[in-house]
């Protein structure tokens, strides 16, 4: 176990570093969903179009936790990696989509379905950037995941509200949590992304329950998306009328287990009565979801 000592070390030097390809920008444009095309097949047909005009957000089947890839031409980044148990899960579909290094990986909040994972690819995998939350937690699974940030030779850094940066033509704008932010539930630091690539949107809250949303929707920030990552995998902690109404996606995706714990029968019906298509992990394994910028495509493991 880390000593009291090392932890404060650690903290405080994260706390210090700065975000290095990150930059303040608040300037957002409202999305336009009314020209979205949602085409969902089972197997990806031949590409027409060049890779680096396109971003791919896959969303990993890692049982109940989280694990999302985004590729931009060149550019990469995961995007928390599941329990430990799926680590090598994880780094075999990175490697089977022909990543060989990842320019950021997020580890959204310390929670193990969530960074149990991440060692595993940072051991085996050539990782730039590291960025992590902004609160600690004093368990094994968050404890093996910084010893091998340590190890690894990547950047780190504590992004906090307000904090943008690019991969490769994407716009990735971190919108909680504040650097003011006391939660009494870790999960409430989670790091919640929006992703902007052309005219369409990904708001990917991880964990964030419903303090964090009320937060949100009194904030200047834009929420409307066309995809939503539900969170907490579909509780009914989090995904509140008025945070959906404001979001108001086209896409909803819920990365859960076969026998998940949180999924809330209340969540699924306020979706499904919004008239937003939703795709879960437990059912449709693998999904990833294609933009050319205007468009959507949508592909699943299994119907």
């Amino acid at each position: 176990m880390m000593s009291l000592k090392f932890v404060l070390v650690f903290l405080t030097i994260l706390l210090l570093v700065l975000l290095s390809a990150c930059e303040r920008n608040n300037s957002q444009s409202e999305v336009t969903l009314s020209e979205l095309n949602v085409q969902v097949r089972e197997t990806p047909e031949v590409e027409e179009l060049n890779p680096a005009d396109l971003l791919s957000v896959h969303f990993l089947d890692v049982g109940e936790g989280d694990a999302i890839l985004l590729v931009q031409g060149n550019y990469t980044m995961l995007v928390d990696g599941g329990p430990a148990e799926k680590g090598t899960t994880v780094f075999s579909y990175l490697r089977n989509q022909g990543i060989e290094r990842l320019d950021y990986m997020v580890a959204t909040h310390p929670f193990a379905d969530h960074i149990g994972g991440l060692p595993d690819v940072l051991q085996r995998m050539n990782v730039r950037n590291v960025l992590l939350p902004m609160v600690y937690h004093d368990t094994p699974a968050y404890n093996t995941f910084l010893f091998a940030v340590e190890n690894s030779g990547a950047e780190v850094a504590v992004p906090f509200a307000g904090d943008s940066f690019n991969l490769g033509d994407a716009r990735i704008t971190v919108l909680s949590p504040n650097i003011t932010d006391e939660w009494e539930n870790r999960a409430n630091y989670s790091i919640v992304l929006r992703v902007d690539f052309g005219s369409t949107s990904f708001l990917l809250p991880v964990d964030a329950m419903r303090e964090v949303e009320a937060t949100l929707l009194d904030s200047p920030v834009t929420l409307s998306a066309d995809v939503l990552k539900v969170a907490r995998h579909g509780a009914s902690s989090a995904t509140t009328s008025g945070f959906l109404d404001a979001v108001n996606p086209s896409i909803a995706v819920i990365s859960a287990g076969e026998s998940n714990s949180f999924l809330s029968q209340e969540v699924l019906r306020r979706l499904t009565n919004a008239g937003i298509h939703i795709f879960r992990t437990d059912i449709n394994g693998n999904i990833v979801i294609t933009s050319d910028g205007t468009t959507l495509g949508v592909v699943v493991e299994r119907q």
